[in-house]
């Protein structure tokens, strides 16, 4: 019993991984990206790169910076239970069309690879919920992701942050 609670404890109280705290929500926003490119299990090229490319346009960030800020994303995710944390964190920060926003960023990583899993139309419809999106929302920014070819094209800024 004892061992659940200092599980607990270390799960949701833990200090964050170095770096990770001044740059809370950038890493919340990857460790999303980073959810969805793990999604089906096989993080490919194609995912990396368009993981760094919207990374670095929604940011600013160079090669090395997007790097960095993928690591500590990665150390972020292996140490969280769940992704709540993260959907709370840009819930509360950006307004509904940045979340709409992401949600689009997050479509273009997982067709990125051409191909939709049925686990990764699971996490978003998941990430919708957490994020507070309607359905509708969900299957628009699907539809418009998808006829647009996939996980190129620019990523846009997300308004309201």
């Amino acid at each position: 019993m004892l061992d659940g609670i200092r599980g607990f404890f270390t799960a949701h109280v833990a200090p964050a991984a170095p770096g990770a705290s001044g740059r809370r929500l950038e890493v919340a926003v990857c460790a999303l990206l980073l959810e969805a490119a793990h999604a089906d299990a096989d993080f490919s090229a194609a995912e990396r790169e368009i993981v760094g490319a919207l990374l670095g346009e929604r940011f600013g960030l160079a090669g090395p910076e997007v790097g960095e800020l993928m690591a500590l994303a990665e150390a972020e995710r292996a140490r969280s239970a769940d992704l709540y944390g993260f959907t709370r964190l840009i819930a509360e920060t950006y307004d509904d069309a940045g979340k709409r926003t992401l949600l689009e960023m997050l479509w273009r990583v997982i067709y990125s690879d051409g191909r939709l899993e049925a686990h990764e139309d699971a996490l978003m419809h998941k990430l919708a919920h957490l994020l507070g999106l309607h359905h509708a929302d969900l299957i628009a920014l699907k539809l418009r992701v998808k006829g647009s070819g996939g996980g190129r094209g620019d990523p846009g800024a997300l308004p309201g942050a």
